[in-house]
């Protein structure tokens, strides 16, 4: 029987909600004031987009996502020895366990220009409450830094994970990747990495865990084929890879393939929870995916409403109140279950 989620307390109520729909507000702005943002440079763009979001959330303090009774919470442990301040991660797990539990590395979201790991603290402490050691890493963003260097982030992040596991109650060789949005591209493709050898030559990164330590995947509302991405529709996606790529016209981007995560599965990749809103621009691209994992024999698990009346939209698994957001939830939970050691 799986364990119910708990309800958040009255100070706390909406609290995902909130923090995740301010975002879609702003591109809304932004949009209508300065039209579809492509003439705008990425730096001017992302200073707007941050300047809005710092409005829109003037209210809604971090410190009302408190961490409840029986997870434990590290914070800003750094994972990588450069001394960047943006390579650094937060941990949640259950107090008191018996055992080693699996760990899930998540990688927050954001359009490679925006986020921050403590986005998803809410989220991460409702799933630690499920069994799980909850680690949320912080990654460079865009345009300040560009691709490649979030995905080698995420490895040194695995690299951590793997080496310091057992100090938080986590078994080295049960881990999953997740992410969402911009977050679950940087996710699926790493997983690509550890997994297709010839992806990681190309990039020339050493994976840091082995495939089998690589239990499975967990991807929320995330693009993956880069190359046909830009036909979505999704709000500024134009401007977010330009910010990434450093290339205006990023279709152009030499490396666009290998962020494709569609064209750099292979059959080792790890079993995939892949999930999207039926009222999200970028379910096409969950879809695709979901389909190139089956068509490589690869297990794949999908999520997608297309029969429910109710229009769920980017990143809806973040609200827990709702019965697709506890679904999501569910579904993730039974998933990692199924592919833990």
């Amino acid at each position: 029987m799986q364990p119910k989620l708990e309800k958040k307390r009255a100070g706390t109520r909406g609290f995902i909600r909130k923090r995740y729909w301010i975002p879609s507000v702003v591109l809304i702005l932004i949009i209508g004031f300065i039209g579809v943002g492509t003439q705008w440079t990425p730096k001017i763009t992302v200073f707007l987009l941050k300047s809005f979001i710092e409005t829109a959330s003037r209210d809604t303090n971090r410190k009302d996502a408190m961490i409840s009774d029986g997870i434990t919470h590290v914070a800003d442990l750094p994972y990588a020895d450069e001394g960047r301040n943006d390579s650094t991660l937060d941990i949640y797990y259950p107090s008191v366990t018996t055992e080693t539990l699996p760990v899930v590395l998540w990688v927050h979201g954001g359009g490679w220009v925006l986020g921050d790991k403590e986005d998803i603290t809410d989220y991460a402490i409702q799933l630690a409450k499920q069994g799980y050691v909850v680690v949320s890493m912080n990654y460079a963003l865009a345009p300040d830094t560009k691709y490649p260097i979030p995905v080698i982030q995420t490895n040194q992040a695995l690299t951590y994970v793997k080496n310091h596991a057992d100090e938080f109650q986590g078994d080295p060789e049960n881990i999953f990747l997740a992410g969402n949005s911009a977050g679950a591209q940087i996710a699926s493709q790493t997983a690509a990495v550890v997994t297709n050898p010839s992806l990681a030559k190309l990039m020339n990164i050493t994976p840091t865990v082995d495939p089998e330590e690589l239990r499975g995947v967990l991807l929320f509302c995330g693009p993956y084929n880069l190359s046909t991405v830009a036909n979505t529709g999704f709000p500024l996606i134009r401007t977010f890879l330009w910010s990434y790529t450093g290339i205006k016209t990023f279709e152009d981007y030499p490396r666009l393939d290998e962020m494709s995560t569609v064209l750099q599965a292979t059959t080792e990749y790890p079993p995939a929870f892949i999930t999207s809103g039926n009222d999200d621009p970028l379910t096409s691209q969950s879809v695709e995916l979901a389909q190139v994992l089956k068509r490589l024999d690869v297990d794949a698990e999908t999520l997608f409403f297309s029969t429910s009346s109710e229009k769920l939209g980017h990143d809806y698994q973040f609200d827990l109140e709702s019965e697709a957001g506890q679904q999501a939830m569910q579904s993730a939970v039974r998933f990692m279950q199924q592919y833990s050691r």
